[in-house]
């Protein structure tokens, strides 16, 4: 036998005392979690939690043990701690955040046959692509202006469902359409994905040389910023979508106004496309949320989208994101985002992978609900990456 055997023998022979001792631990926090339940405490104690950890870190130096240590010391108790309050949330979760899930999913519906689509922009625009590319052809389709006006027609029953830009993979997260997807508390029930292939388009005769104002939307300027600051003497104009921009410019006639819009704007406006593919990005994608006011969430759902805030305690995050790593489902996504409300408070909004019919992810967002402060749930839907493998 080698050396490398004889410590994994020593390995082995040490965890067979640990595993008796950590079971026994176990059994000490069920019975913790029905004393909770009896004086209806929260299973979460951040405070009780932060004095533990202190007190193991002092108990490693009376053991004699030097800093060098503390890390894993430390690691170690807040894994056993996470784990207890798994199972804690699971014999324990409170009456309040299971029936918000139960009746999310009680209120889900199948998708609507014969919808009517509501997406941003006008006709030619990537919203209406992403429209067509999700509900086919022969959807009937409206459009609307803004983003705000796009929530209003589900809100009126002009529309069944949006197609609304959630996120771009060049410039992140398009913040007016989560914050209104918050504050109307809709569900995203689908995603479509569209390749942005942005063009500089001009009126008839106009050339590169001529143009001195620019319109599109604000993220078309982002994304083309590298473009555009390759020209000179070219002022930026930001206006109400891609396809709008070139509506406008196709309208004023003007050879020194251009537009960033796709090359179908060209092909439908009459417009002159001055130069193809000008964003800054090669793979530049944009992501679209298809919005409804209930939940369609079914067995093929694999992604969760969530939105919450933390309790201002160091540690919070990090207990957070165990939660996902121990039940193996993959964060997909996670940023931070200021509450406008609240100067220098911030949500967080994250995906993952799971489908809430299942019982073991229904747990663990139970547990994540616990250790929030305050917790929204986005959708639960088929992600565009299931569909594409």
């Amino acid at each position: 036998m080698n050396e490398l055997e004889q410590l994994r023998q020593q390995i082995d022979s040490l965890d067979r005392q640990l595993l008796p001792i950590f079971l026994e631990r176990m059994e000490v926090c069920s019975q913790v979690a029905e004393y909770k339940r009896g004086i209806g405490m929260p299973v979460l104690d951040a405070q009780r939690e932060s004095q533990v950890l202190k007190n193991k870190l002092e108990l490693l130096a009376e053991l004699g043990y030097g800093d060098d240590m503390k890390n894993e010391v430390y690691d170690f108790f807040h894994a056993v701690m996470a784990i207890s309050r798994v199972r804690q949330t699971r014999e324990l979760t409170g009456e309040q955040d299971r029936m918000r899930i139960e009746t999310i999913l009680k209120d889900r519906r199948t998708r609507k046959p014969n919808p009517i689509v509501c997406y941003y922009g006008n006709e030619g625009s990537y919203s209406e692509e992403a429209a067509i590319s999700y509900f086919g052809k022969e959807c009937k389709r409206i459009s609307a202006g803004t983003f705000s006006d796009a929530f209003d027609t589900l809100t009126n029953n002009d529309a069944d469902y949006l197609v609304l830009p959630l996120e771009n993979s060049s410039t992140g997260t398009i913040l007016e359409v989560s914050e209104l997807l918050l504050k109307h508390k809709y569900y995203i029930v689908g995603e479509e994905k569209i390749a942005i292939r942005h063009c500089l388009l001009g009126i008839d005769g106009a050339t590169i040389q001529d143009i001195r104002t620019v319109y599109s939307h604000q993220q078309g300027i982002l994304q083309c910023g590298e473009f555009l600051r390759s020209l000179s003497e070219v002022r930026c104009e930001e206006y109400y979508s891609t396809a709008m921009s070139a509506q406008a410019v196709a309208e004023k006639q003007d050879l020194s106004c251009a537009a960033i819009a796709s090359k179908t704007n060209a092909e439908r406006l009459g417009l002159t496309v001055l130069a193809e593919n000008i964003n800054n990005s090669g793979v530049n994608t944009t992501r679209f949320a298809v919005i409804a006011k209930q939940p369609e969430v079914d067995e093929v759902c694999d992604k969760i989208s969530i939105a919450f805030t933390l309790r201002h305690e160091s540690g919070q995050l990090h207990r957070l994101l165990a939660l996902f790593a121990r039940a193996g489902l993959n964060l997909l996504k996670l940023e931070s985002r200021p509450i406008p409300e609240q100067p220098f408070a911030y949500m967080f909004l994250a995906d993952y992978s799971g489908n809430l019919l299942i019982p073991a992810v229904r747990q663990v967002t139970d547990s994540v609900i616990e250790g929030t402060e305050a917790f929204t749930l986005l959708g639960n839907y088929r992600g565009k990456e299931a569909e594409d493998t």
